[in-house]
């Protein structure tokens, strides 16, 4: 195997045959067809796959005001098959932002602060299901978004 490697090496240093040619030309054709099929099979494998999402804060109640939340950034891992994560990965590459409604969030108080808390897996799971493709939700990190209020009161003098 070795001296037909290395009269290999020396014929692509000495002026190019027409066997060298044609041997070149199969070796290449054969690599080609090799790495295809090795990235299919790649692809065709599961994966997990991070989603980033930038939280957006909406309908605030209308006598509170938002001073502080816990996270900006909703993570979910996500298996995904090798095409889809392929894609996601380094076709799409884009800043995923998603709005979350505080509309309903219950709030408490406590030393004349107020709080509120959301719990993420149901908002993981909104999000996978607008994704483009079927996966499963592995984990959801934060798995709860805090948020501090302050009360906001009428100023003296105005009638609501």
């Amino acid at each position: 195997m070795r001296p037909k490697f290395l009269e290999f090496i020396g014929n692509a240093r000495q002026r190019k045959s027409e066997k060298f040619r044609y041997q070149l030309s199969i070796f290449i054709v054969c690599l080609v067809i090799s790495v295809f099929l090795w990235t299919l099979v790649r692809l065709s494998k599961d994966y997990y796959y991070n989603l980033n999402y930038h939280l957006k804060y909406t309908q605030v109640p209308w006598n509170y005001r938002l001073i502080k939340s816990s996270d900006s950034i909703l993570t979910v891992k996500v298996r995904v098959q090798g095409f889809d994560f392929f894609s996601e990965s380094f076709l799409l590459r884009k800043i995923r932002y998603y709005d979350i409604s505080l509309k309903n969030i219950r709030i408490r108080s406590r030393d004349l602060r107020y709080y509120g808390i959301i719990l993420t897996e149901n908002i993981g799971k909104e999000i996978v299901s607008e994704t483009n493709f079927n996966n499963d939700v592995y984990s959801i990190h934060p798995d709860t978004l805090y948020f501090e209020f302050e009360k906001r009161f009428p100023k003296p003098g105005k009638i609501n």
